[in-house]
């Protein structure tokens, strides 16, 4: 697998794979973070990943040889000294006008049914690769190809907090209130980011998401029971 590099400066550096939503490559990025946290962790000063990039800003200075170095030993990498110890969240949304306010625009765009969007949007196993945009937003692959969108041309100027939505090949949840330029077909009823909370998240990248319709009774027993610290998210 090709792995580049850009040296922006002298103190932070991008590796990028191939541009595509992968298991493959997700599980490289993470194999790299693990090899680098060991390895150099003192001259570290932050790892930000992407689908397929992986941004390391330093403490120490890197030249071009030391990049090149680097891809060499990310190359020789044995992926089975990784702890695949990932979860299967079972997350539960509501779909429907009440809740995700853009279902009936998307259901047109594809010309399918309501019904079946929602079908084909919660038979997916997806994959969380990153959080990004906004802290507790996941950047989740693995939607079924007949749902990829694109963005909005112009973003809503608010999407409520919980909205599920679909943005190009991606899904995702709204982990607040904010603008957003994806499609909400859906919303979660429990609060999946909390910076009160130790740690402030509680799917970490890597895990998997099943989507679970719920109707509008539940989601407010949810809600009630998330509002009151008695809900605990399901998985496997």
């Amino acid at each position: 697998m090709e792995i580049k590099y850009f040296l922006i400066h002298d103190k932070l550096v991008e590796f990028s794979w191939p541009p595509i939503i992968s298991e493959d490559i997700l599980e490289k990025l993470n194999q790299v973070t693990v090899y680098l946290q060991n390895a150099y962790g003192e001259g570290i000063k932050e790892i930000r990943k992407g689908y397929h990039t992986l941004s390391l800003r330093l403490h120490v200075s890197i030249s071009e040889q030391d990049c090149r170095d680097l891809v060499e030993e990310f190359k020789m990498l044995d992926a089975r000294s990784l702890d695949h110890s990932a979860k299967t969240w079972h997350i539960p949304v509501a779909y429907g006008k009440a809740f995700g306010k853009d279902l009936s625009l998307l259901a047109k765009i594809h010309d399918l049914a309501e019904e079946e969007i929602i079908k084909r949007h919660s038979a997916g196993i997806y994959v969380l690769h990153f959080y990004g945009f906004l802290p507790g937003f996941m950047y989740l692959g693995g939607l079924d190809p007949v749902l990829f969108t694109p963005r909005k041309s112009k973003p809503d100027r608010q999407m409520s907090k919980g909205s599920v939505a679909i943005g190009g090949h991606q899904t995702g949840i709204y982990p607040m209130e904010s603008p957003g330029g994806w499609y909400a077909i859906g919303k979660c009823p429990i609060t999946l980011f909390d910076i009160k909370r130790e740690p402030a998240v509680q799917l970490q990248v890597g895990d998997r998401i099943r989507f679970e319709p719920i109707d509008a009774d539940s989601f407010e027993a949810i809600y009630q029971l998330a509002v009151q610290g008695k809900y605990d998210l399901r998985h496997d």
